[in-house]
């Protein structure tokens, strides 16, 4: 019995690596400290909203509510990494001002019409993906901070470093053309 559950974790732990694989930015988690100087970089102000796409844990949006008390939305693919951003928003007494969405942040139903501020930790491949739909859907004064990779064909408005020493790039949606 012992010997038939582990070999099933074990098939369903190489089931979501490999599925994980297949996604355009690993989870790679980010030091506290980069975290809040992410943050930081953006100048978030209370109630403001802060979106991170592909949230991971939820981290960022989790800071985002109890240090700077803005409203924060996550949205993540991964199911599991979703119920364990949602519980770590209830551990930190956040739970009102963080909201973490399971789906695809490319699809259309979710939108950042709303947003003040989004965070990118993704590939470089995600980050010219997303162009389009950051330019179309952010209204103007917008932040954009996108930690180690940039926005290719953009220009930086400032370049911050993380604990790591990789870039930390902040950019803003100008008036729309």
């Amino acid at each position: 019995m012992i010997i038939a559950l582990a070999i099933c974790l074990g098939v369903v732990t190489a089931l979501w690596v490999g599925w994980n694989l297949t996604l355009d930015a690993l989870w790679q988690p980010t030091d506290r400290v980069t975290v809040r100087r992410i943050l930081f970089l953006a100048d978030v102000k209370p109630g403001e909203h802060v979106v991170d796409l592909g949230c991971g844990d939820g981290r960022i949006v989790i800071a985002a509510a109890r240090v700077f008390q803005a409203r924060a939305t996550g949205i993540e693919i991964d199911p599991c990494r979703v119920l364990w951003a949602r519980g770590w928003a209830l551990i930190a007494g956040v739970r009102k001002l963080v909201r973490i969405v399971w789906g695809d942040m490319y699809q259309s139903r979710v939108t950042l019409s709303d947003a003040d501020v989004v965070v990118l930790f993704l590939s470089p491949d995600a980050n010219f993906k997303l162009r389009d739909k950051l330019q179309q859907e952010l209204l103007p004064g917008a932040r954009i901070v996108s930690y180690y990779h940039p926005m290719w064909g953009w220009e930086p408005e400032e370049i911050g470093v993380a604990r790591t020493g990789h870039p930390i790039f902040l950019y803003r949606i100008s008036e729309k053309r």
